[in-house]
């Protein structure tokens, strides 16, 4: 694993250990070691995790993996209409992928009910306090839970930006 690999995954799972919000750790780690992220970015993907609002579709860290390439290489407004912004959305499109294959190889899916039954044992409504409250005490924040899908979740985009020589 590259050293910066290391150091996405390490502070990934840090802050999904600590704050919780899978888009966001994943995003917040990126941006605490590679820049690139933008606040609104950041901000727009608060409630992301549990699968899009808690409700066990695509993981967050998936998500926040797939939104963290686009900062990197994604079509931006100037050229939103254009021929060039389409090979950029198709290219990236590629890319992106690659995400969820490491997803699919490493946990079976990419949804986020899904991958909790692989984990856990059983997904749980993140949105429904009791059912949290059993995610949290299955370990759900624990070392073999949501903290090391967001961990690794990190440690493929760097990977990625480096095979693809995006890292700026």
């Amino acid at each position: 694993m590259s050293t910066i690999s290391q150091k996405l995954y390490d502070t990934a799972f840090k802050y999904e250990e600590n704050n919780g919000g899978c888009c966001q750790c994943v995003l917040g780690s990126v941006k605490t070691n590679l820049g690139n992220i933008s606040d609104n970015l950041f901000q727009a993907a608060t409630a992301m995790a549990g699968g899009v609002a808690a409700s066990g579709n695509t993981c967050g860290a998936c998500t926040g993996a797939i939104l963290a390439l686009g900062a990197f290489k994604g079509r931006d407004w100037e050229n939103f209409s254009t021929s060039e912004g389409n090979d950029i959305k198709n290219e990236m499109t590629m890319v992106s992928r690659k995400i969820l294959e490491r997803f699919e190889n490493e946990f079976g899916s990419f949804k986020c009910s899904e991958i909790q039954e692989k984990l856990l044992g059983k997904s749980y409504k993140m949105y429904v306090p009791e059912e949290k409250a059993a995610f949290l005490e299955a370990g759900g924040h624990g070392p073999d839970g949501c903290t090391r899908v967001v961990a690794l979740a990190a440690k493929w985009v760097g990977e990625i930006l480096e095979e693809e020589g995006l890292m700026k």
